[in-house]
């Protein structure tokens, strides 16, 4: 591919760090894509070994919706809210994190996640079968499986000019019956799954490879995929600039307290109640889980929550579609009209999700609409 120039391998670095999965997703991860995006920073690659178990959600989710939030209080289990989509992750100390923040503007980049996801996942299938003979397979839109057991979740922001790309592979055996009760799994999420629950779905690398690993052999593994889904190989190993440091510490500051958590709840975002009606609907399309709640009063909706666990570029614009919604009349050809219109805009993509699906979601909202007790 072209990733394999002259031009598109000069400049790359491989970073290799131990924190936290939340920590890193609220910190170190933002501030790394933020100084490629600012060319502060080379083209970067990021091997990260978890150091303790940790669940973060995607920014478009409530926890509220997603979590078990008093198991996950009184078994002291870490939450964070991320800056990019995708679900809700349990991840387990030993575990880690292939992450990729490359330019857009290099050869062999893709820009949309209809090409990100084959072309990097597949690699990572490819890499795992040859080197380890783990029948791993890719499965759209952005899964790994092997017979149908998960390996790795994933999640994917493109936005100002960077493909931050990031994959989570399970290395490790996880603590299944912790992570079920912290994220309980809605029939939707399943039903179209060879495995039913977390304990079977999931699987870990050691498991399928039967062997154990080495931090020289996750760096080797990190570097294998690199070359299969870039071209890239010889990468230098690098340490976070002092810069990239400090932005991690704002940022760790911002994001790790409550008014980012629940930043996308109907507590914070719907406001006074009295005299409104709310509804909520569920639906499931091939891009993710989609959650709706529509805040109406008399014959309007007045606001409108859109979370899910799908990867929406760029990423705000869930909050673009959320104001389209606003103001239309609570009907359900009204607000399909907006979706549709919203859906037709070139500068928005979210890969997997139909108009049919946000409005399967809306038309629940309004059915089911009630009376808020104030």
């Amino acid at each position: 591919m072209s990733g394999n120039t002259a031009e598109g391998r000069q400049g790359w670095r491989l970073v290799v760090d131990r924190n936290a999965y939340t920590d890193f997703s609220v910190s170190v991860s933002p501030a790394v894509e933020r100084a490629v995006a600012k060319g502060t920073a080379a083209p970067t690659v990021f091997l990260n070994i978890f150091d303790r178990d940790s669940i973060t959600i995607g920014v478009n989710e409530d926890p509220t919706q997603v979590l078990d939030l008093d198991f996950c209080r009184k078994a002291g289990i870490e939450v964070r809210r991320r800056v990019n989509g995708g679900g809700a992750i349990y991840a387990g100390a030993g575990s880690i994190f292939i992450c990729f923040y490359l330019p857009t503007a290099l050869p062999g980049v893709p820009t949309t996640a209809r090409e990100a996801f084959p072309q990097v996942l597949g690699a990572v299938a490819e890499t795992l079968r040859r080197r380890y003979g783990v029948p791993a397979a890719y499965r759209p839109l952005n899964d790994v499986e092997v017979d149908g057991r998960k390996l790795m979740p994933t999640s994917l922001k493109i936005e100002d000019g960077v493909m931050t790309l990031r994959i989570l592979i399970n290395i490790v055996p996880m603590d299944v019956a912790t992570a079920a009760k912290a994220i309980p799994l809605p029939p939707e999420k399943v039903k179209d799954k060879v495995h039913k629950d977390m304990s079977s779905r999931s699987t870990n690398l050691e498991r399928e490879a039967g062997r154990s690993f080495t931090e020289t052999e996750l760096e080797r593994l990190t570097r294998e995929v690199t070359e299969d889904a870039f071209g890239v190989r010889d990468l230098p190993r690098q340490t976070l600039g002092e810069a990239e440091l400090a932005d991690a510490a704002a940022l760790r500051e911002h994001l790790s307290g409550d008014a980012w958590l629940f930043g996308k709840t109907e507590a914070v975002r719907f406001g006074e109640l009295a005299g409104a009606r709310v509804g909520r609907g569920r639906v499931k399309a091939p891009g993710g889980l989609i959650w709706t709640a529509l805040k109406l009063r008399e014959d309007h909706v007045e606001a409108a929550i859109v979370n899910g666990d799908w990867h929406p570029r760029p990423t705000e614009s869930i909050e673009w579609l959320e104001r389209a919604l606003a103001g239309s009349p609570a009907e359900e050809a009204a607000l399909a009209a907006r979706v549709h219109a919203f859906l037709e805009r070139d500068d928005v993509e979210f890969a997997g999700i139909e108009a049919e699906h946000l409005t399967a979601a809306l038309r629940q909202s309004l059915a089911n609409a009630a009376a808020v007790s104030t």
